[in-house]
């Protein structure tokens, strides 16, 4: 069953951040490595494929959508590919054109065709094999510099090969040779001239004058000419698919914005809309200006709805850190803005120009597509929580003719979190509603799609919560009463198992995003009330489709529950009620893994000499035992009742952290708890309350385990038992104070000077935690109990001297 699973190697969501910062390709971490929060869909806007890495992200590009590109085929077949082909007139194979070209080595297939059937395009090729060898290549780690010697002599050899090429096709590739190796030996001025000498005069040319245009575009460049290269590169970006990336690349990676003085070189209005589109697309600024001009001057250009995309996502980026602080964890590195902070503080404005546009343009009949814009300006409304006007507009974007498969699927989107949003009163037509969302946007792998899914599961949630503090009226009988409290506890099942669906356990297990919350912090925080009336809901005679449908979602059944309200019980320390739930879990379940790997030793020993540590009990008779004990402690007295109760501390111990029968009250357990909050990450992760709560967590304390065992020293006449029993509570205090050690490391951090926290924290023990100790030191030290765990123990002699609570 899903809720036994063992999680190995799964670190608990408070836990993630220093699990990333330890190793990020070691533990789990985001499934979209370009993540953040949004809700909006840069896909909507009908962005192109190989236009689908410049939407926003926090990365450089969308690595995503690049990696998904390179990795689709094998074989590319690109323009370069297809002419050879066409070249050949059919006769060579894409497969042998692309590993010709892009091979390690050439291919034989290529190779021998062009021997024999074309000898000046297999001397051309030669030329380009030599010229890609001597280039400069490696990688960051073993760079490897370009052999300039050769690269000269290639370049003689090219003008030369244009010079005697017979034909259009190696002419054209000779001239961009000759531009691309006069650029690679850094003659910038030269490459510029053998472009207008060699490529300009070409009466038929193709996308490889576009590349000879790229290289002449980095050498103007390099000459300090930036404005007339924004615009050469512009040009190739717009008109030529195989080196679109380069050119727009050149751009990004030394940081280049717009310039008013590249229009000038503009022949035309596209020309100028291209230089405006090119430079839009580029981070750390507001492109609507841009946006704007493009429209203006090319109202086609397939980059506009891709625009207005990526100035939502980048603005969201921005607009949601007040309010989920953990996604601007690096903002130098990541922050698309020049100024972050003051980008937050003019989100909002920005957003209102942002839907100004988008309403413009939805009426402009030039750009067509009026149904993505409105949902854009919907989506805009919404976020300025305007909701009954986001609403009207989201169902005037419906009403328009759309193709687009991921526009419906971003209206549907927006119309679930509108309906989270606004929804006041919950009744079954609005629960109708929700399940049909939540089934349609559950364990999704894109993170935005999971953002809202959570979003909308977290405010339905938090709507049926409320309704359990709200005063109802109208209670003016039993039965009515009795009615309405039935209600009320349906409530608390269903804002859990909607809390439930927001886990990175149940949203999607191929999927790890960073604002799923994590099912077993909310399971380990339940009440045994809260799970009772789970339990209740869960096998109610007569359930609401929603409420079979919710069900269905979580994937929980009947099993799940009973042991999810039999570990609340033990958490609690109410023994005889967990084990009426446990003996509701199918038997089955006891064998699972999580049980045969972790609940294997006896739960009524403590790793004391001579103890038999066989476990032959299940988590029924465990708790059954558990609760007779408590029964025979109360009616017995003197060793009898010391014996029982002394029995029952070590099963109290054992339900602890420390204990061997953990897993009968949480379902996961680290051995870096609870210390590992004293890093920084963690403390990002939890707030002042959290740490208190913790500090006084019996799971941590074994604060009843103690109970249990003072109350056996206290009634034993064996003075043996008597010394056994309060060495227990010893290290029951030793527990506590550990625990409190791990608070206040958590509140102070781990950078600074260690020593005067730990000589406080030396004061803290001797002060607070030592009680116990003190008592057994000062009472038993002579005793024959003790004399027998010095000898047998080194880790008791440890703890006699009090170094147990050095630890680092």
């Amino acid at each position: 069953m899903a809720f036994l699973k063992r999680f190995s190697g799964q670190l608990r969501k408070s836990i993630l951040p220093l699990a990333i910062l330890i190793g990020f390709a070691c533990g789990p971490g985001p499934s979209d490595i370009n993540e953040f929060m949004s809700y909006f869909l840069p896909e909507s806007s009908d962005v192109r494929p190989q236009d689908r890495i410049y939407a926003y992200t926090p990365q450089l590009y969308d690595y995503e959508a690049e990696m998904y590109q390179a990795g689709k085929d094998s074989v590319v077949i690109d323009d370069n590919v297809r002419a050879w082909m066409d070249y050949s007139r059919g006769k060579l194979s894409a497969k042998a054109v692309y590993e010709g070209m892009y091979g390690s080595s050439p291919n034989t297939e290529w190779a021998n065709y062009l021997e024999t059937n074309n000898l000046p395009a297999s001397t051309y090729m030669q030329l380009a094999y030599a010229a890609n060898a001597a280039s400069a290549g490696g990688d960051m780690w073993n760079p490897k510099p370009a052999d300039t010697t050769r690269l000269t002599l290639l370049l003689e050899q090219a003008q030369e090969g244009f010079k005697t090429a017979s034909d259009g096709f190696l002419k054209e590739r000779y001239a961009f040779q000759a531009v691309k190796l006069a650029d690679q030996i850094g003659q910038s001025e030269q490459s510029r001239t053998l472009y207008d000498q060699l490529v300009k005069p070409l009466t038929n040319k193709t996308f490889i004058s576009d590349w000879a245009l790229c290289r002449h575009a980095g050498a103007t460049l390099a000459l300090g000419d930036t404005a007339q290269a924004i615009y050469e590169f512009a040009q190739v970006f717009d008109r030529c698919p195989s080196r679109r990336k380069e050119a727009e690349a050149s751009l990004r990676i030394h940081g280049i914005r717009f310039r008013e003085e590249a229009l000038r070189f503009a022949k035309n209005d596209h020309e100028k809309a291209a230089v405006y589109a090119l430079c839009a697309i580029q981070p750390k600024q507001d492109a609507l200006p841009y946006i704007k001009e493009v429209v203006k001057l090319d109202p086609k250009n397939p980059l506009i709805g891709l625009m207005l995309a990526r100035e939502i996502n980048r603005n969201e980026f921005y607009f949601f850190q007040k309010h989920n602080p953990i996604y601007a964890y690096d903002e130098k590195s990541r922050a698309d803005s020049v100024a972050f902070g003051e980008r937050q503080q003019n989100a909002t404005s920005y957003f209102e120009q942002l839907k100004s546009f988008a309403f413009e343009a939805a009426e402009n009949k030039d750009l067509g597509q009026p149904a993505y814009y409105l949902t854009a300006a919907a989506y805009l409304e919404y976020l300025g929580k305007d909701y009954d006007a986001a609403k009207k507009t989201l169902e005037k974007a419906s009403q328009q003719p759309a193709t687009n498969p991921a526009l419906g699927q971003q209206i549907a989107l927006q119309q679930m979190l509108l309906l989270a949003a606004e929804t006041e009163a919950i009744t079954p037509e609005v629960e109708n509603q929700l399940i049909g969302y939540l089934e349609r946007f559950g364990k999704s792998v894109n993170f935005r799609l999971n953002n809202a899914f959570v979003k909308a599961c977290q405010q339905f949630a938090e709507r049926y919560r409320a309704t359990l503090t709200e005063k109802s009226s109208g209670w003016l009988s039993s039965c009515s009463r009795s009615k309405d409290n039935a209600n009320l506890d349906a409530n608390t099942a269903k804002a859990f198992l909607l809390q439930m669906l927001t886990t990175s356990q149940l949203t999607n297990e191929k999927a790890y995003f960073i604002n799923s919350t994590d099912q077993l912090d909310q399971e380990d925080t339940t009440s045994s009330a809260t799970a009772q009336k789970l339990v209740a809901f869960a096998t109610q005679q007569s359930p609401t489709a929603f409420d079979t449908r919710l069900l269905k979602l979580t994937g929980f059944n009947n099993d799940y529950f009973y042991a999810l309200l039999g570990r609340r019980l033990m958490a609690e320390h109410q023994y005889a009620q967990a084990g009426e739930a446990f003996a509701k879990v199918s038997p089955s379940v006891w064998q699972e893994e999580a049980f045969r790997e972790y609940f294997t030793r006896n739960p009524f020993t403590v790793k004391m000499p001579g103890e038999n540590r066989t476990n032959t009990h299940t988590p029924v008779t465990f708790a059954q035992r558990m609760a007779e004990l408590q029964t025979q402690a109360k009616n017995a007295s003197g060793n009898q009742a010391a014996e029982l109760y002394y029995q029952l501390g070590c099963g109290a111990y054992n339900l602890s952290w420390h204990g061997n029968a953990w897993l009968l009250v949480r379902r996961y357990r680290s051995s870096i708890e609870p210390s590992a909050y004293k890093y920084a990450p963690y403390r990002q992760t939890i707030n002042e309350q959290g740490l208190e709560q913790m500090a006084n967590d019996t799971y941590y304390t074994t604060a009843p385990a103690r109970a249990f065992f003072e109350q056996a020293a206290k009634a034993a006449q064996d003075p043996n038992l008597a010394a056994k029993a309060m060495y227990m509570a010893a290290r029951c205090e030793e527990n506590a104070f550990l625990t409190r050690k791990a608070v206040e490391e958590a509140k102070r951090g781990y950078e600074g000077d260690p020593n005067p926290f730990k000589e406080s924290m030396r004061n803290l023990r001797k002060t607070e935690y030592a009680t116990v100790f003190e008592q057994y030191k000062k009472q038993y030290a002579e005793s024959t109990f003790n004399r027998e765990m010095i000898r047998e123990c080194a880790l008791y002699s440890a703890f006699l001297a009090g170094k147990t609570a050095e630890r680092d």
